[in-house]
């Protein structure tokens, strides 16, 4: 007897809406390896994590939308996750704070401002970019993170890179192979 399965086109995902938010960061995601390359640069593979936030919008359930960045686990001055995380605490780290390590799962229940934009993927799907973060204004509430579960697409991303690690370096093996790593954009 055959399995029973049915198929369905992926229903669209709605994206966080844009403007700026009261923010708490609620998960900190180890995504692994995944290959990346850039004009004029070779394929290569880096170490990629997420930080998930819940906002202050409400989902029609009534749950808290989240938003996430992706960012290449590195602290160099020009990283991406350093300006980041700089900007969230509102001042530049110090040479000692870097040389101990920044504990990343210690952002968990932190609060912030976050300012959520929309763009285009090269599939041509919408999704929401978090632009910009600040400390969250000592005024503003921040928001209960209580009832947030991760959302089971991060462990089908985690997979993802994986293959594409895999892939990358079946290719490296054979010489003059070249490589297609897939869509850069997270949807």
């Amino acid at each position: 007897m055959a399995d029973v399965i049915i198929v369905r086109d992926r229903v669209p995902f709605p994206p966080h809406p844009a403007g700026q938010y009261a923010a708490t960061c609620v998960d900190v995601i180890d995504l692994g390896e995944r290959v990346e390359s850039y004009a004029g640069s070779d394929p290569r593979v880096v170490s990629k994590l997420a930080l998930v936030f819940a906002t202050s919008e409400r989902r029609q359930d009534g749950e808290h939308s989240t938003v996430s960045a992706e960012f290449t686990r590195s602290m160099h001055e020009k990283a991406s996750l350093r300006r980041f995380l700089e900007d969230w605490e509102g001042r530049s780290y110090a040479r000692d704070h870097l040389e101990a390590g920044i504990p990343l799962h210690d952002l968990v229940g932190k609060p912030a401002l976050i300012t959520v934009e929309h763009r285009r993927s090269t599939k041509g799907s919408a999704y929401a970019k978090i632009k910009g973060i600040t400390p969250l204004p000592k005024s503003m509430p921040a928001v209960d993170i209580a009832n947030y579960k991760r959302a089971p697409h991060w462990e089908d991303r985690r997979k993802r890179y994986e293959a594409e690690v895999a892939k990358h370096e079946d290719h490296a093996r054979r010489p003059g192979a070249a490589v297609s790593i897939g869509d850069e954009c997270p949807f």
